[in-house]
């Protein structure tokens, strides 16, 4: 009998063929593995800011104007414990979960808001639960029991504070959408425009209502720095769009929109659509975007207007 030895030589050589070709095949998939990964967290992302939208929405309606940046958790109480934006909007959040057809939603954090109220066993305590609606998958912690008090969204502030006074408020409603709700005191000026008058002024459309920013503080936070995005007439007062990723010192001057989704951000317009912006985008059309007043923006603390009109020609 004879024995062929170049068999094994042979079966050798296509393992190797074989190998090289699942080789290649992968480095061609992978990097669309990865952008279908990225992708899918961007709009997971994108879904989230949704939802805390919807509910923002829904607490306008109901109430005929938005929370602030920052609350009185009790609002009945003249003084006392103080919170951001998302604490008073949690009524109204959905939850992801589709109920039966003959079912209504349950809010999904219901309980806990009620216990941290007025009149609850934890009334006047900070809250620390995990708000899974407002961490972008980008931006978790890896480790899940970290994620008590995180927060990824951060809402229009318009320009950054000042101290306010009788006449002039901390910051123009005409600037942005939320303001700081302490400053409501008849002894300062404060305004802070609904929804409904944004339909009337630039538009839900055309004005900024949400955002991202991976130096966000946490959610309870009634800080105008960690709980909002900013703008600034002053070039380079504010970071640009993804700028100085991870150095933030808890300045205005990170209380941009950033995030880690490659080349942007994603943000949600007052009318509750959503949209993935470049980080490229220009800054003065950013704060265009955020003014719900473009024609009345004026540099907080002053009666200022930022975009002047131009003087018209002799004769009209």
């Amino acid at each position: 009998m004879k024995f062929h030895h170049n068999l094994r030589g042979v079966a050798l050589r296509n393992v190797v063929f074989a190998a090289a070709a699942i080789g290649l095949v992968f480095m061609l998939l992978a990097p669309l593995i990865l952008r279908s990964r990225e992708n899918a967290r961007r709009n997971a992302c994108l879904y989230h800011q949704k939802l805390l939208s919807e509910a923002l929405i829904i607490y306008d309606e109901d109430h005929r104007q938005l929370p602030g940046y920052a609350n009185l958790q009790d609002p009945g109480a003249a003084d006392g414990a103080t919170t951001g934006w998302l604490f008073p909007a949690l009524p109204y959040l959905q939850s992801q979960l589709y109920p039966e057809p003959d079912q209504v939603p349950v809010p999904p954090y219901l309980e806990e808001f009620q216990a941290y109220s007025a009149q609850g066993e934890l009334a006047g305590k900070r809250p620390d639960f995990t708000i899974y609606e407002a961490i972008c998958p980008d931006d978790a912690p890896e480790d899940p029991e970290q994620w008590g008090g995180v927060n990824s969204y951060v809402v229009n502030g318009g320009m950054p504070d000042v101290a306010p006074t009788s006449t002039i408020p901390a910051d123009w409603a005409a600037n942005g959408i939320f303001q700081n709700r302490l400053n409501e005191k008849p002894d300062l000026a404060f305004q802070q425009f609904s929804l409904l008058q944004v339909s009337e002024l630039d538009g839900l459309e055309s004005t900024l209502l949400l955002g991202e920013n991976v130096e966000a503080g946490s959610w309870t936070s009634p800080q105008e720095n960690e709980i909002a995005f900013v703008w600034s007439n002053a070039p380079d007062a504010i970071l640009g769009v993804n700028q100085q990723l991870g150095k933030g010192d808890g300045s205005a001057r990170f209380a941009r929109m950033s995030s880690y989704h490659p080349g942007g951000v994603n943000l949600m317009f007052a009318s509750g659509a959503g949209k993935f912006i470049s980080q490229n985008i220009d800054a003065v059309l950013l704060a265009q975007m955020q003014a719900p007043n473009d024609a009345q923006a004026k540099i907080a603390g002053t009666e200022e207007l930022v975009w002047p009109r131009p003087n018209p020609p002799a004769g009209e």
